[in-house]
């Protein structure tokens, strides 16, 4: 598939793009193609793995294990989505291809075409090319400031940079990571198999995910930067055209496309964490026996009692009252069978007292390096002795 070529001159930035997004087209069409086709290492480690899960289903039958209905269910369907996803280009074209490269571009239409946005007829490239000739152009005639055009050349300049790469940057990244991942399909279909390698399988779909998104905020981004820039920039060059001064236009135009760039940039951050730091789960059918396991009752109050789960007040007083009547019992029952207290006070019976003596009593805190005897100075002996 031969991509557009880019040459300097008024097309760069919808060249460029084009190109971009022809390069992630045929990497994620010719990759799928070469990684499933006959005699690729891909596919005979896809082989390995499917033989290997079904002798592990074949062992389980035959040692008798206990099986669901959901569970032979969940396997077929994991083999079915396998299959489909290794093997099958015009199911895995219309099922991922398609939805990831030409979706968001439709679906943007229809939100900037509710919201009036400029670029939502399809011409968004064409539009954001206009931007750059007419910055190139205002960056020719300056903004009229006498005695320092080389400063707003400086600006001017700078300006149509921060607005290529902001706009050049992000789309490549969200295109070829998109042609990138769909072309891995076959080699991430057999990682759904085993619950050892199904998280790698879940990352790969998040960042399909996300550079779903990702094209979708793009567009969006750059339709209300069309809206605001477009105008603008009319204005300043019709304003030079009539040899008008513009002085504040170099310091304006900077500011807006350095903005818009690092909103783009912004932009995908918020949609790589949305699709990555979601609480996004694999369909329980998809998931082994053990993961769908839930844990006896023992277990959920031992994750509560170590902290796995944080347990409300009421639980906490219930077991400090619990813990306090079980240790009165147990005084309780000390005096029972020592027999009743002694006649000489403060005398307690021999098993109360070896629990609650000085050997088994906890120091308090602070008090590791106290005296354990009364202070006696040698004046005070003498008037004891006297």
């Amino acid at each position: 598939m031969a991509c557009p070529i880019v040459q300097t001159g008024q097309e760069f930035l919808a060249n460029a793009l084009a190109h971009v997004d022809c390069q992630a087209q045929t990497i994620g069409s010719y990759g799928f193609a070469a990684l499933a086709s006959t005699g690729s290492p891909v596919l005979l480690a896809l082989t390995s793995l499917l033989t290997i899960f079904i002798a592990l289903f074949g062992i389980r039958l035959l040692l008798g294990y206990p099986m669901g209905t959901r569970d032979v269910v969940g396997d077929v369907l994991k083999l079915g989505i396998v299959l489909t996803l290794a093997t099958s280009w015009p199911a895995w074209r219309i099922v991922g291809y398609d939805l990831i490269i030409h979706g968001p571009g439709q679906i943007a239409q229809a939100i900037g075409g509710a919201a009036g946005l400029p670029g939502s007829g399809g011409d968004l490239a064409e539009r954001l090319q206009n931007v750059d000739k007419g910055l190139a152009a205002f960056n020719v005639f300056g903004s009229g400031r006498l005695g320092v055009a080389q400063g707003d050349w400086f600006q001017l300049g700078f300006a149509r940079s921060a607005f290529l790469v902001g706009t050049l940057v992000p789309l490549a990244l969200v295109r070829l990571t998109a042609g990138f991942l769909l072309a891995l399909a076959p080699l991430m279909a057999g990682l759904l198999l085993f619950g050892i390698t199904r998280p790698i399988f879940e990352g790969w779909a998040r960042g399909l995910v996300m550079a779903f998104l990702g094209s979708i905020m793009l567009a969006i981004v750059y339709g209300v930067e069309l809206a605001l820039i477009e105008p603008w920039l009319q204005d300043a060059l019709q304003r030079r055209t009539g040899d008008l001064q513009t002085l504040d236009a170099p310091v304006e135009v900077l500011v807006v496309t350095l903005s818009f760039a690092v909103v783009a940039l912004a932009a995908l951050f918020l949609v790589a964490r949305l699709a990555f730091h979601g609480q996004f789960q694999m369909p329980m059918m998809l998931r082994s026996p053990e993961e769908r396991a839930e844990p006896v009752p023992g277990q959920q109050a031992l994750s509560v009692r170590h902290g796995h789960d944080e347990p409300s007040r009421a639980v906490l007083v219930a077991g400090s009252v619990t813990e306090s009547l079980r240790r009165e019992e147990r005084i309780a029952d000390i005096a029972r069978t020592e027999g009743r207290w002694s006649d000489r006070a403060g005398a307690a019976p021999t098993a109360l007292a070896a629990q609650t003596g000085p050997q088994h009593r906890e120091d308090a805190l602070g008090s590791t390096w106290r005296r354990p005897s009364p202070r006696s100075s040698g004046a005070t002996r003498r008037r004891d002795g006297q």
